[in-house]
């Protein structure tokens, strides 16, 4: 059976979606009918930083044929008390340079999978009075096109998902995606993974 690494953030762990376990695992029941075993790897809350601390000790430990890489959404997050974003994109970039330098080691079937927006609406109101923090689709997009960029440089596969969900498809906390949100992500990311491994 051949082994894919899931790496992300609390979206690609199923956050709000407590029936299907998220667009990662029905990603998982329906590759493993294929012979293929995805391991979730998602960790609420991580950034690039947090993710290149514990992305080779996982890959080692775990052997994979593919790994999949989806984060750095929280790395835009922009900190009102420091005035400055919490992972500068410079450092995203260089963040990302590091994980496919490590990715490449342990296979060539590698993937980047795309931010999604949020709704700002919602979700900063909240962070803004708890948290003293932000988000802004126009710096997530940013974020988005770097690592999209970063992709291509390096010859690996990008899946877009930043004009994927729209309001209806993001949970009240404006950030994660409904039930619904993780089933349209999961067909995205499936449709783009058909000639690779299957």
């Amino acid at each position: 059976m051949k082994r894919v690494c899931v790496f992300g953030a609390s979206i690609t762990s199923g956050l709000n979606d407590f029936a299907e376990g998220g667009w990662c695992d029905l990603l998982k029941r329906d590759l493993l009918k294929k012979g293929i075993f995805i391991f979730n790897l998602g960790i609420s809350a991580d950034d690039t930083s947090d993710l290149l601390k514990r992305f080779e000790p996982e890959c080692k430990a775990r052997r994979p044929e593919g790994i999949i890489i989806t984060i750095g959404g929280n790395d835009s997050q922009f900190f009102m008390d420091k005035n400055d974003f919490r992972i500068g994109l410079k450092d995203t970039c260089n963040n990302f340079e590091k994980l496919i330098e490590i990715a490449k080691k342990h296979t060539n079937n590698i993937i980047i999978i795309g931010l999604t927006k949020v709704d700002e609406e919602k979700i900063n109101p909240i962070f803004i009075k708890e948290k003293r923090k932000y988000y802004k689709n126009e710096n997530l997009e940013r974020y988005d096109k770097a690592i999209s960029d970063l992709a291509k440089e390096h010859n690996i596969k990008f899946i877009p998902t930043f004009d994927l969900l729209d309001e209806k498809d993001l949970s009240d906390d404006g950030l994660h995606p409904t039930p619904a949100g993780h089933r349209k992500l999961f067909v995205r990311i499936r449709e783009g993974l058909r000639d690779w491994l299957c």
